[in-house]
């Protein structure tokens, strides 16, 4: 909440005032329906731990239906001149942009799942505090901030060859962690993944920056806003599905000994990989 302030306080005093006033009207529609579906499909999933995917079942074809009626009304309000809240002439006549936002969609459900799954590994099976779950996992970060620092020079050269290397060096450090979990001493494994991590690490930095990037290169000025709102969207809803999914697979494999805690972690581990791969390998050009 503070850093929020201070970035609204920053940016009404920093970013440059508009020099005219456009006259574009908020696509209410829109928004209510894109807002309505996303809340119907992901609530079973975040109640799957009470009975959320039994007794809420029902929500998946409404969400469904409301994400049809939103695609819809999007083409009508293009139709009529209007400003959409998202465009959907970006996912046909836009070279990369579907492909990118599917990509980046894939990566979010195992990146943001994965860190509850070892915040749970870790406090909870090894015993640690929350500090030390923590640190157990900055490597990663060490790895992803260095490594976007250099994704950010090479992306004009190498283009979507940058984020394949960068998803396979995460495919590759969460491998060797889940390996180095099955293997390892239950008091030593939470140590022993550290290279693992910043591997995967160093990966992550080239995929999520460079992938943005080369999401939105051949996007007209015009629908900036739309494309860039829709990326972040398609991102943040595949978080929301990964961080309900992942825990409920590693509570679905967990038994009750420390064992049980590294099998549970490892197969979750492995799930994100094979899963996001493969799917990541049909959406990339």
């Amino acid at each position: 909440m503070p850093i929020g302030v201070v970035a609204f306080v920053l940016a009404v005093r920093l970013l440059p005032r508009p020099t005219s006033r456009g006259h574009g009207r908020i696509d209410v529609v829109g928004v209510g329906l894109l807002g309505a579906g996303a809340l119907a499909l992901l609530l079973p999933l975040v109640e799957a731990e009470s009975g959320g995917l039994t007794r809420l079942w029902w929500l998946f074809p409404v969400g469904l239906a409301l994400v049809v009626l939103f695609v819809l009304w999007e083409r009508r309000v293009v139709r009529g001149g209007g400003e959409p809240v998202f465009d959907p002439r970006l996912v046909t006549a836009t070279r990369g942009y579907a492909p990118g936002v599917a990509l980046g969609t894939v990566y979010f459900v195992g990146f943001s799942g994965i860190w509850l799954v070892f915040a749970l590994f870790f406090q909870t099976g090894l015993g640690w505090t929350p500090l030390q779950s923590g640190l157990a996992v900055t490597p990663f970060a060490i790895g992803s901030a260095s490594a976007a620092v250099v994704a950010g020079r090479l992306v004009a050269r190498y283009g979507r060859a940058l984020t394949v290397f960068g998803l396979s060096g995460v495919a590759l450090g969460l491998s060797g962690t889940a390996a180095v979990l099955l293997l390892a001493p239950p008091g030593v494994s939470g140590w022993a993944t550290v290279p693992t991590l910043l591997l995967a690490g160093i990966g992550g930095g080239f995929v999520i920056s460079p992938n943005v990037t080369l999401t939105l290169r051949d996007v007209p000025v015009r629908m900036a806003g739309s494309a860039g709102g829709g990326l972040q969207t398609f991102q943040r809803f595949g978080g929301a599905i990964g961080t309900a999914a992942l825990p409920g697979l590693f509570y679905l494999v967990l038994g009750s000994t420390d064992q049980d805690y590294q099998r549970a972690v490892a197969a979750t581990l492995g799930v994100a990989v094979v899963g996001g791969a493969r799917r990541a390998g049909d959406r990339l050009p």
